[in-house]
């Protein structure tokens, strides 16, 4: 059985080179000899995975089955719902999940046991980021309401990292600008500061 892994942070693996490392260093433990490498958050698009997924559906067969591993389940899947479509109705039955974080076995979609804890963790994941997202959204109230809060910064120029990161990749203006969420001409502002920054340096 093939073994392919996706490992992904949702900034980039420079700041996040802890979880970046030991991502890799867990697949690796896992015998996975095939790497898929995204730099995305969970709400932005990730092609990658997305590109995994559709390899990993037109190669597996019974005969050679495709074991798709993430070091932890949300790495992989962006809430419950995803989870149990790819783990459960896959677009083709050779294709099965390994999550370390949930057993040390490839999951058995027939099993309820299994099942039940993949749902149980997931529901527990989406709880946690909602609750999150409801304490700051009271944060925010309260600062307005005392005349601390600023606002966020600049979509666009706080993604300049990342942006600049995708072009080192030799991803394309109009491709960076659908993964990370921003217009097309903000990526088009950002390569020219850069560069009017380098001229000048």
């Amino acid at each position: 059985m093939e073994k392919w892994g996706y490992i992904r942070v949702s900034v980039d693996k420079v700041v996040q080179a802890a979880g970046w490392n030991d991502q890799i260093a867990t697949l690796k433990g896992l015998g996975v000899t095939r790497f898929f490498y995204e730099e995305a958050s969970t709400r932005g698009l990730r092609p990658e995975i997305e590109r995994m997924l559709k390899e990993a559906s037109n190669a597996a067969n019974p005969e050679n089955p495709i074991c798709i591993c993430a070091a932890k389940m949300d790495r992989a899947f962006r809430d419950l719902s995803a989870a149990d479509a790819a783990i459960t109705r896959p677009d083709n039955r050779n294709v099965i999940w390994l999550l370390p974080d949930l057993s040390k076995s490839p999951l058995d979609p027939s099993d309820p046991t299994q099942m039940l804890l993949v749902r149980m963790m997931g529901a527990v994941a989406q709880f946690e980021r909602d609750r999150l997202a409801e304490r700051r959204a009271y944060g925010i109230a309260k600062a307005k309401k005392d005349g601390k809060y600023k606002g966020r910064k600049p979509t666009a120029r706080a993604k300049k990292p990342e942006v600049l990161k995708l072009v080192e990749r030799g991803f394309k203006p109009d491709e960076i600008a659908k993964q990370l969420e921003i217009g097309r001409a903000s990526v088009f502002r950002i390569l020219k500061d850069h560069r009017e920054r380098e001229c000048g340096s």
